[in-house]
Formats: structure tokens, sequence, C-alpha cells
């Protein structure tokens, strides 16, 4: 491997790499516009210039290979300079729009100019060259022509990840403009990434269009549920309210996200939400319903115990569906658990998105193994009226039970309904289709829901039964000693 000099820094960079590439593993930054590390290379902005010793002009990082003994300087005069100038360049005819562009905060352009530029423009504002705004470029994307300073990186993206080529740069130099196909959309299923890698706000996402400046969010860690790939993700909010969702880049599973998992925290504050118990067509608080869930619930099991049905969930976390497994044996004591018919796992469209759209069958399908339970389609549906589980699932093969169910949206089911928590509200463990156990986080709260295990914990004291867990942390110790861990 070819031993190099960056800033008086010896460094080993491997076969292959470029001098960007190999700087940004030891921690030296280059800036850039056009360079990503999962698009080919353009070449393009400029801005990587750096200098190295026997060569002539200033060389471009991101597309020149490193090699053995180059000594390269990337804080000379001579590069800031170049810099300087690139810069200028690219706010020739910019708009200087900060004070209403959602890339505030988050912008190179911004970020650089403080770096390489604080000097005020030598072209009057009136002479610059204008190019439309606000275009609707599809379902989730506005350009604004503008702001572009034809990095490409969008072009690429479209070319080369998702491979619909619905954008290209038309016209000729500061005339260029990106571009879409006439009579063309940008509706495929990860076009909000092309948001995310715009480095300065031309394009932009109406789903977040004007609704929270980027330095007021915080951000935390966690796990997409859209389907059984678990990308993993960083929620952005504030003052407990979700504002967007971002990729969070991994070599495991996803450099990107799709549209759909980005829409998912829509659900914690949908119109649709359910706040409030209904037992026997009656509202009430969570006290109240849990206590109406147990008298309904030991009536039944005085009645006729063998119509109860407890129905495991693939959409639920494995912290809840080891509640609902324990409730069925030691507080209702039954072996009618049942699980939803096996699914095929693999990702579908070569990106991300998977066939199965659960996120947990994986854990599902191993409580199934180790406990020899059934599937939907191994009993009579109609030997059951009285179902425990997860609503939306529920429905799908008992429209009309009588049975206690649990959700997060109002429902039409004439079970009794229990309001519990979305995982953008508590931790929840998960196991994706590669087999890594990977945890939701929580990020906003409400006080009109409740966990599931929480809930299932509350009913089985009612009935003067324990539960081997209290609270959230109790579950690490039942999931090591279950065997299920990370790959």
């Amino acid at each position: 491997m070819p031993k190099i000099i960056i800033d008086e820094i010896e460094i080993e960079a491997k076969e292959g790499e470029t001098v960007l590439q190999a700087a940004e593993r030891y921690g030296i930054y280059i800036p850039r516009y056009c360079y990503h590390p999962a698009l080919s290379i353009a070449g393009n902005c400029r801005m990587c210039l750096v200098e190295i010793e026997k060569m002539p002009k200033l060389q471009t990082a991101c597309s020149t290979l490193a090699q053995e003994g180059m000594k390269i300087n990337t804080k000379s005069e001579k590069v800031k300079k170049a810099r300087q100038d690139a810069l200028e360049f690219l706010l020739l005819n910019h708009p200087l729009d900060c004070p209403i562009c959602d890339q505030a905060g988050e912008c190179y352009l911004q970020d650089y100019y403080m770096d390489y530029g604080l000097y005020k423009s030598r072209v009057k504002l009136e002479d610059k060259n204008r190019k439309e705004k606000r275009l609707d470029f599809g379902q989730y994307l506005i350009l604004d022509r503008e702001r572009c300073i034809l990095c490409t990186r969008c072009v690429r993206f479209c070319e080369e990840i998702t491979k619909t080529g619905e954008l290209f740069v038309s016209n000729r130099g500061d005339h260029s403009f990106i571009d879409i196909k006439p009579g063309d959309k940008i509706n495929n299923n990860y076009s909000l990434n092309i948001a995310d890698i715009c480095p300065v706000g031309a394009f932009t996402s109406k789903d977040f269009r004007f609704k929270q400046r980027a330095w007021f969010l915080k951000e935390k860690k966690s796990i997409c549920l859209g389907c059984a790939t678990g990308c993993k993700i960083k929620a952005h909010y504030n003052e407990n309210k979700i504002y967007r969702i971002m990729p969070d880049p991994n070599i495991e599973t996803n450099t990107w996200l799709c549209d759909y998992g980005r829409m998912l925290y829509k659900i914690s504050d949908s119109r649709e939400r359910l706040r409030y118990c209904v037992v026997d067509s009656n509202k009430m608080d969570i006290r109240s319903g849990l206590l109406k869930i147990f008298d309904r619930l030991n009536s039944q099991l005085t009645s006729d115990k063998d119509k109860i049905l407890v129905f495991l969930s693939s959409n639920l976390s494995i912290e809840d569906n080891l509640a609902l497994f324990y409730f069925a044996r030691t507080v209702i004591e039954t072996e009618n658990i049942v699980i939803d018919d096996l699914k095929e796992q693999k990702i579908e469209d070569g990106i991300l998105l998977n066939t199965d759209k659960t996120p947990n069958s994986k854990f599902i399908y191993q409580l199934k193994n180790k406990y020899k339970l059934k599937t939907i389609s191994e009993i009579k549906k109609e030997d059951f009226n009285f179902i425990i589980g997860y609503d939306s699932e529920i429905k799908k093969y008992f429209p009309k039970n009588d049975g206690i169910n649990f959700s997060f949206l109002e429902s039409d089911t004439r079970a009794s309904l229990f309001p519990i928590k979305t995982y953008f509200e508590q931790k929840g463990s998960f196991i994706n289709y590669q087999g890594y156990l990977r945890e939701t986080e929580k990020i906003i709260d409400n006080d009109f829901s409740i966990e599931l295990w929480s809930a299932i914990n509350k009913l089985a004291n009612y009935f003067s039964k324990y539960m081997p867990f209290n609270q959230i942390d109790d579950f690490e110790k039942i999931i090591s000693k279950e065997g299920y861990k990370n790959k």
C-alpha cells in the first residue's frame, strides 16, 4: 500500500484510493461539493484542489489516486486562493436567500464561505443570472434552480442508484441547469435522498420545507420499521415533535433510506391516532380501560377459555411479543398462540425495499421454531372469537373478534381497543432480515398511551400473576437468555 504525506503527516493509503479518501480516513478534511462516497467521481466543483509536490498545477483530490511518495499540501496559500476563487465562481449567480432557505445551517456554501470567503461580491444583485424557482419535481421534491451549483450529485444518484435517470444537465456555461425529462417527475422510491445529498438547498423536501430551522433540531438514532430490511435512521426532533427522518449510513444495511420509511414518523402525530381506551363502545382513560379489560377477559376465561387466541405479530417488538407470549402461558395458561404465515425475505428492488413489509419476522420465526407455534393458516379461525394482539394484524383474519386489540390508530373493530406507544415513543428490539438485533429509541412521548408490554404487565398483576419484567431493561436478560442476539 502506498505511503503518502499529507500536511507533513505520513499516512498509508489503500490501493486504488484517492487522495481525498485517504485523507478522510485519517481525519484530514478536504472541502468538496460534487464528491459523495456512494456516487461516481465527477471532479467538477474544484473545491477539493490540493497542491502536490512536483506537479505544476493544483489537482482535484477526489479524482487523483494516491501514489507512493506523494507529498500533498491541503492548506497552502495557493490552495486557499484556488478554493476562494472556486467559491466566488459558485456564488456568482447565487440568490443569497439564506434567510428563507431550508438548507441554512447545513449548507456547504455557508460553511466554506466562512473558511475561504468573507469577501464582498463583485457582481451586483441586479446583474445576476436569474433562474426558475419553486419547481415541482415530484411527490416530495422542490427544485430552486437559482441555488444550484451543478455538482450533479442528483443526476448521478438517479443514474447510478435508482437507475431511473430522470435528471440531466441542460444547456451550457452559466446558463446550464438541472432539468427533467418532459412530462416526467421524480417519483422513484428514494427521491428524498436527493434532498439529503444536495449540498446547497437547491433540492428541498416538500415534507420538511419551512417546518423548522436545522439548528433547533435535536437528533437521536433509531431504526426504520417499514420492512424487514431494518435500516438505521436518524430522527430529527424538537419540542416533542419529529420533523424529519434521515438515513444513518452503515456498511451492514443502508446508505440510503426509502421515502416510505421516512414518512412513518407521521403516525406519532396522526389525526387517526388512538388517544383513549375503548371498551364496549365507551371511551375511557388507561387505568379505567385496564380494569374494564380485566373484567372482560376474566369473564371470558370463566365462560369459554378455549375461544381465546393470542396472536403474536412481526410488526411488534421482541419485548411486546414476549410479553404477549408469557401472558398466554402464565396468566391465560393456554397453548393457543399463533403467528402470521411465514414471509419471503429478500431485497426486491436491488436497493433496500424488502418483500417482507414487517420489521420483526426473523424473531417471530425463531420463536415459532423454539416453541413449535402454529401459523394462522394451520388453525381453524372459526374456533376462536376472543383474540388478543396487535389490531391491524388481527383485523385481517378476525374482523369481528371480541378480544383485546392493541393499536396505534383508531379502529372500527368491536374488540376492546387499547392505545399503545409507537416505536418513536419507546425502546424496542427488532431482528432484521440479515439477523442483526437493533433497537428503536425513545424520541418523543405522550400521556395518552402506554407500552404494550407494560399494559400486559399491569393486566397480569390484576390476576395476581407476575411477569419476569417490570421495566424495559429487564428484557435484556430475557433476550440474552433466550438466545436472541446480534448476528
